[in-house]
């Protein structure tokens, strides 16, 4: 993905100006299944085509230009319109090198260009507007944001009339701002008027109708309606499957977020199904050794050992961990001493008790490091400190359990506790948002099994 504000139309600044027509979707902005939203993609979508109708896919996906001739209105070419272009492309690269202050220097004065060159009214405008939004949006600056897409969605209304693809992609961008505002109901009726927008312009079986589909399921989730979200879910890869894009990021993305929820309401049955189609469509797409099994493998058998089949599970992550035994770095052996705890989990209820100590304590090696690391390190992002802590508690926990009376022991239950103390006041200083309340729940379970 990426915003690719060199895809336009037309034959070249000699001749005509550009076709006017920009599309940017708050699928840049990808949720996460930590169900965050991620303002670390740094990806800025202003796509400049004929009918401007295809773009707005998650993150993954390429919004590419229609292939439509030059708009015969629009202004012949001058000086003003092709420093629009040029001063977009430098804020472009610009912020691909994280160089944010420059690039906004640099899309400000596109805009200005765009205004002399094209007029105040002109969909090329609304692109420099965009543009603007999703820096503002990079930076969390959500006021200034909201206001530049707003800005950007009239102009558009104004050039386009409602029913038009362009307006539906603008609604939901705003929608995305208006969600990490914490204004859930704001947002969701943004995206259900893009979604209304969407069915009418390009119909339901479009990639952009599937997008907005995930983008309102992921608000019912973080309003407690995970049971509506999952029916949203479920429409939404329906549609990237019937368009053939089932074996697509894009759609791993919604199917992974699909069997959280179902794991969230104890539907284990329904999860387990979503998690072998997962790892199947992984298979087929890196083969059956690469590294990015090991995830789906793991997902799948703790939806497993929840519904007792232990055999299989264990099988899961004995496949895991040869898989990420050959990964360097610490991200794989962080991994690695996840499922490592998952099956000293399934030695306990095999009442193997050596077995599961010999697990929690290779955990324990590879865990102790990282959270004192987690801890120290500012420049993480607070989820992995989050997760590494809470994963540090979960081995100190399980060798309290094997083996209370261990030298080691207390060392470790008593630097866990308070490493989830210290974790817990960074993470309460962050916001009070949807993923940070999730991660003071984590915080608190880990605790309890202390």
């Amino acid at each position: 993905g990426g915003w690719r504000a060199g895809a336009v139309t037309g034959r070249g600044v000699g001749n005509r100006a550009r076709s006017p027509m920009m599309m940017s979707s708050m699928s840049s902005m990808s949720i996460s299944s930590s169900s965050s939203i991620s303002s670390s993609s740094m990806m800025l979508t202003a796509v400049l085509a004929g009918m401007g109708v295809g773009c707005g896919m998650d993150s993954s996906a390429r919004c590419e230009a229609a292939t439509t001739g030059p708009d015969p209105n629009a202004p012949t070419s001058n000086k003003s319109t092709a420093q629009w272009r040029i001063y977009t492309d430098i804020g472009r690269g610009l912020v691909q090198e994280k160089k944010l202050d420059e690039a906004r220097r640099y899309l400000e004065r596109a805009l200005v260009e765009a205004k002399k060159g094209f007029g105040e009214g002109d969909a090329h405008v609304a692109a420099a507007l965009n543009n603007l939004a999703e820096l503002n949006r990079i930076e969390s600056k959500w006021s200034e944001s909201e206001r530049f897409f707003s800005e950007s969605l009239e102009i558009l209304r104004k050039a386009y009339g409602e029913n038009h693809p362009a307006v539906g992609t603008a609604l939901h961008n705003l929608a995305g701002c208006r969600l990490a505002q914490g204004d859930a109901d704001g947002a969701y009726a943004l995206y259900a008027k893009s979604l209304e927008r969407k069915e009418a312009t390009l119909g339901t079986n479009h990639p952009e109708y599937a997008t907005t589909l995930y983008h309102m399921a992921e608000v019912l989730s973080r309003s407690d309606r995970k049971q509506d979200a999952v029916v949203l879910l479920e429409r939404s890869i329906k549609v990237s499957e019937e368009i053939g894009a089932a074996h697509t990021d894009a759609c791993l993305r919604r199917m992974k977020r699909l069997a959280q929820l179902l794991w969230d309401c104890e539907n284990y049955e329904h999860a387990e199904r979503i998690r072998r189609r997962i790892l199947s469509t992984m298979e087929h797409m890196n083969g059956e050794e690469h590294v990015k099994i090991a995830g789906p493998c793991e997902s799948l058998a703790t939806v497993l050992m929840k519904l007792d089949q232990l055999d299989e599970a264990a099988a899961l992550l004995e496949r895991a961990a040869r898989i990420l035994s050959k990964v360097r770095g610490d991200g794989g052996a962080l991994a690695l001493a996840s499922t490592r705890l998952n099956l000293a989990d399934i030695a306990i209820r095999r009442d193997n008790v050596k077995e599961a100590l010999k697990f929690a304590r290779q955990a324990l090696d590879v865990l102790a490091p990282s959270a004192l690391d987690a801890i120290r390190r500012d420049a993480l992002r607070v989820d992995i400190r989050v997760g590494v802590v809470t994963q540090y508690a979960r081995a100190a926990a399980l060798l309290a359990k094997l083996s209370p009376d261990a030298p080691s022991t207390s060392r470790h239950v008593d630097d866990a506790r308070q490493y989830l103390d210290e974790i817990e006041k960074l993470v309460t200083t962050v916001s009070s948002s949807t993923p940070t309340r999730a991660s003071l729940e984590t915080i608190r379970v880990a605790r309890r099994a202390l």
